[in-house]
């Protein structure tokens, strides 16, 4: 009966990694199709799996591209600074201006902004955000709030 019992709970683990990875999958073909909602819930379905440390990390990353793809800016910048304080080494400036130019895409221009503001303060001389940064000052949506944003943090006077 223990080994049943054993072999049961190998079978329960094995299981759940391999649905994590599966979530992952699911998640990246839902982003791929523009179905971000679904790929948020694959990714939490994953993430609920308790994956591995590989595969969770893919999950959070599918997550925050969904997010930003998806208009919802400020559950965007809240992943993003999740992951940025949990592995602040792997979240590098690249992610940062991704996020920014998904958002900005989603017409999420006040997001984008906190996103290319929040990477500065990281990599401050990163010549790719400070081109972001530049871009937006020169063209602001109208009525987008943008414009506030970037005089909020002393990017316009």
């Amino acid at each position: 009966m223990r080994r049943f019992f054993l072999f049961v709970m190998l079978l329960l683990a094995v299981a759940c990694a391999e649905s994590a990875r599966d979530s992952l999958a699911d998640a990246r073909q839902a982003v791929s199709e523009s179905r971000y909602d679904d790929a948020i819930v694959a990714a939490d379905r994953g993430l609920a799996a308790e994956a591995d440390e590989v595969t969770a990390w893919g999950l959070e990353l599918v997550k925050l591209e969904a997010l930003a793809r998806g208009g919802q800016g400020d559950a965007a910048v809240a992943q993003l600074e999740k992951l940025a304080a949990q592995r602040p080494g792997q979240v590098s400036a690249r992610q940062y201006s991704a996020s920014a130019g998904q958002l900005r895409a989603a017409d999420q221009r006040v997001a984008s902004i906190q996103v290319l503001d929040l990477g500065l303060a990281r990599f401050p001389q990163d010549e790719t955000l400070l081109a972001l940064i530049e871009e937006a000052k020169k063209a602001p949506a109208a009525g987008s709030g943008e414009l506030d944003m970037l005089r909020s943090l002393g990017y316009v006077e």
